[in-house]
């Protein structure tokens, strides 16, 4: 497989998973016995059961499948993307990108400027963000490319190295969802707050719970936020949320700005302008 092919990224996100994948296949084969074994010993009341169970595992893997391919792959939803044209960023521009080591959505990024940069900021812990998944993840990841344009940095949700109001956009691409507790979520979305300028553009982009998600991922769906708590999140933070982007109900972006001195002061006194 070669690393740029359309496929890449959909086959470092199964391999993150490929627990779950192997389960499901797993899953699949079993039943497949349990038919050949029915039909054999004459147990015809269990093949229509064992036939709808095996309906059910081979769509959910299928929509596994797909919605991976969608998050992950060259061709699908890439809301990195759309994030960097949500935040109207030229290709002449500075900005932040948090990443979680995994590098593939900074070096598209950085692709698409000529003189810009972006510092991409790599804000993985094992403590904050423990899932297995992602340290599969991260032995995926490309190497570091020797481009002018991308500047790479260490950081932590608590402290990002870089003065205050010093940027004027920061993408956070499914990222902040890998942290499991929300006071963990809110403390990286103010130290992006703290970093930017005033009127300064944070892009996030995270999968929410809806229609589209209950449907490929099942009772999954419940481990998702949706959209009005990731709204909600960003205002308690002290952002003010501009606009909004549906990707067919699997992620969702928000453009949210930090608003100027005055404006702040008059959020504070729940006044409206």
């Amino acid at each position: 497989m070669k690393r740029n092919s359309p496929f890449s990224g959909t086959f470092r996100a199964i391999y993150a998973h490929w627990p779950t994948f192997a389960l499901s296949y797993s899953g699949i084969i079993g039943v497949l016995i349990i038919i050949g074994i029915s039909a054999q010993q004459g147990w015809i009341g269990f093949i229509p059961l064992a036939l709808a169970l095996l309906i059910i595992l081979i769509y959910f893997f299928l929509a596994a499948l797909w919605n991976v391919h969608q998050q992950f792959g060259r061709d699908g939803l890439n809301p990195h993307h759309v994030l960097f044209d949500m935040g109207r960023i030229r290709a002449t521009d500075q900005f932040v990108t948090i990443d979680l080591g995994l590098r593939q959505q900074a070096i598209d990024l950085a692709r698409r400027l000529t003189t810009g940069k972006t510092i991409v900021i790599d804000v993985y812990s094992p403590q904050w963000t423990p899932n297995r998944s992602l340290v599969r993840y991260r032995t995926r990841m490309p190497h570091l490319p020797s481009d002018p344009r991308i500047r790479w940095q260490m950081g932590r949700i608590d402290l990002l190295p870089l003065p205050d109001k010093s940027v004027t956009a920061v993408i956070l691409c499914q990222v902040i969802s890998e942290f499991a507790q929300e006071g963990d979520q809110l403390q990286l979305l103010e130290e992006i707050y703290r970093i930017l300028s005033e009127n300064g553009r944070l892009l996030l982009a995270e999968p929410v719970q809806s229609r589209t998600n209950s449907l490929l991922l099942g009772p999954a769906v419940l481990k998702l936020k949706p959209v009005e708590q990731w709204r909600d999140l960003l205002e308690k933070a002290g952002f003010r949320v501009r606009s909004e982007k549906d990707l067919q109900g699997i992620i969702h972006c928000f453009r949210a700005d930090k608003p100027t001195y005055t404006e702040a002061q008059q959020l504070t006194l729940g006044l409206n302008f």
